[in-house]
């Protein structure tokens, strides 16, 4: 049963990122995961059309995303507080469940300063919702597990954080004023609602809730939340994704990855 949840909780995951990442171009664009302690695979973004890149603080995690991903995803250890990477370097970075506004001291906002910093176009930032009906569910809290199609690393299993909406909405228009922000939420019903392959006759009437569950809504009530912060407004539109498109490539060309990836990668061993 725990298995289960896991896998509805990933299902509403990918179709809240899908309704974010919709607008995006995607066909030779990079994107950077900030850190694998979320449980979600950096494949998703790859399968997604993405050139992706993760890094992580823990050596064993990201042993075990490229034992499952190969070459696929480039992986990198470093701090996601100090990201070693020139301004600009990637078009788009994602950081999933770091619990920006329960972090101690300034380490959220510097989390989301760094992000900001090295993405030229957009970033997407997903958590627990603590002013939903669920909250950050039990589903999450009990073992922070992960099922075989997502990233499964023990040192990655710290009990993840929420953050109230109002809070990190105020975070990131503190730190990018007048930049454009969309809100997409799931999960909107108590987590009691929320199928996990148990018979009875509760089953039916969970099954039956779980596409209004796992439905994206333009709204900050469901348990999993997330915002987008585009640097431009892109309509969701194939139009629009060619002016997109044709935008990018008038942009001043940014250095070569292999050399920063290298320098990063020098700094890190020295």
């Amino acid at each position: 049963m725990a298995e289960y949840r896991r896998r509805f909780l990933s299902e509403a995951r990918q179709k809240v990122l899908h309704q974010l990442i919709s607008g995006w171009k995607r066909r030779g664009s990079s994107l950077l995961q900030v850190g694998l302690n979320a449980g979600f695979s950096p494949e998703f973004f790859w399968e997604a059309g993405f050139d992706v890149t993760a890094l992580d603080r823990s050596p064993a995690c990201l042993s075990a995303a490229r034992q499952q991903t190969g070459d696929r995803v480039e992986y990198l250890c470093g701090s996601a507080e100090a990201l070693p990477f020139d301004d600009g370097f990637f078009d788009y970075a994602v950081l999933v469940h770091h619990g920006l506004t329960s972090l101690p001291g300034k380490q959220g906002e510097n989390m989301l300063s760094e992000a900001l910093r090295v993405a030229a176009c957009g970033i997407i930032i997903m958590e627990w919702n603590l002013f939903s009906l669920a909250g950050v569910p039990q589903s999450a809290r009990a073992h922070w597990e992960t099922p075989q199609d997502e990233l499964a690393c023990s040192v990655c299993s710290d009990s993840p954080l929420g953050v109230k909406p109002w809070e990190l909405y105020a975070m990131v228009r503190r730190a990018c004023p007048g930049r454009r922000i969309s809100t997409v939420s799931a999960l909107p019903l108590w987590e009691g609602s929320w199928p996990d392959g148990s018979p009875g006759p509760l089953a039916s009437l969970r099954r039956a809730a779980a596409p209004l569950n796992l439905a994206p809504l333009p709204v900050p009530f469901g348990a999993l939340l997330a915002l987008k912060i585009d640097w431009a407004p892109v309509p969701l539109t194939p139009i629009g994704m060619l002016k997109s498109a044709a935008a990018s490539l008038c942009s001043p060309p940014k250095s070569s990855r292999e050399q920063v990836m290298g320098r990063a990668s020098a700094e890190i061993r020295r």
